[in-house]
């Protein structure tokens, strides 16, 4: 399972005030803790406030102390290509995230995937909004891939996210993404990644929802997770599935994680 570190996003009200305070100290320990506790990308997020600017100073702030490739959060162009040209190393490593079917960011944010090769979420959307089953969150899916294929896009590395929606909105929430999570790779043949604070939004005891949520994607071979990897019973759930899966050959991973005291009940 691949792990994307959510922690460095200005939606969450501190962070927010450390990135317009340009408090690099702040910004930095809370990368470095991430990586520490196993996160494989880290997610930059500055939507709330002057989004550019602010993007361009977070990436740079953030290579100063990791080479951990980054996960640029954004539905601006703009502060897409501003990231872009201020990573250093191969920018073929940070992943974007995202493009739909929304004609906006096929026009604005697809060239910029197809002229730095890099990765990319995908997400069952467009202009009509997030299609109600997951049949038609299937239909999007596959229009998707046929664009990026006519663009000679390496599908291997796209990672579609089906958009789950809260549990305490409707009983079929969870149910419908395991569907489109199954079909999608089995049909398509590409990986699948999803944030898990959607699921329990309105719903109590939030994080327990959360962990289980991300059990059974897991098991239904979900190849990404954008998560908070400072919370240590997530990551638990993490290495333990991978464990139980047959993803940690011998049992490396978790034995490693026992002896660090990482794991927590």
């Amino acid at each position: 399972m691949l792990i994307i570190g959510e922690k460095l996003n200005s939606s969450i009200p501190s962070v927010r005030q450390l990135i317009n305070d340009k408090d690099a100290p702040a910004i930095q320990d809370l990368a470095l803790r991430q990586v520490a506790a196993g996160a494989d990308y880290l997610d930059l997020n500055t939507a709330q406030g002057d989004e550019v600017v602010n993007m361009e100073w977070l990436v740079r702030i953030v290579q100063e102390v990791t080479d951990k490739p980054l996960c640029i959060d954004s539905t601006s162009a703009a502060a897409i290509k501003k990231a872009l040209e201020t990573v250093k190393g191969d920018k073929s490593n940070v992943l974007i995230n995202s493009i739909s079917l929304e004609k906006k960011r096929i026009d604005e944010v697809l060239p910029l995937v197809l002229e730095y090769k890099c990765p990319v979420v995908g997400l069952t959307l467009d202009d009509n909004g997030i299609p109600k089953t997951a049949e038609e969150r299937m239909v999007l899916s596959e229009r998707l891939v046929e664009i990026l294929t006519k663009n000679n896009y390496d599908l291997a590395n796209l990672y579609i996210d089906p958009l789950v929606l809260p549990q305490a909105v409707s009983h079929n929430n969870a149910t419908m993404f395991f569907q489109c999570l199954t079909d999608i790779k089995r049909i398509l043949k590409v990986k699948i990644v999803s944030g898990l604070s959607n699921i329990s939004f309105n719903s109590p005891k939030r994080k327990i929802v959360n962990r289980h949520f991300l059990t059974l994607c897991m098991a239904f071979d979900m190849d990404a997770a954008i998560l908070d990897p400072l919370d240590r019973k997530i990551m638990t759930s993490v290495i333990t599935n991978d464990f139980l899966l047959g993803k940690d050959r011998f049992g490396k991973k978790f034995l490693k994680a026992f002896r660090s005291e990482l794991l927590e009940d």
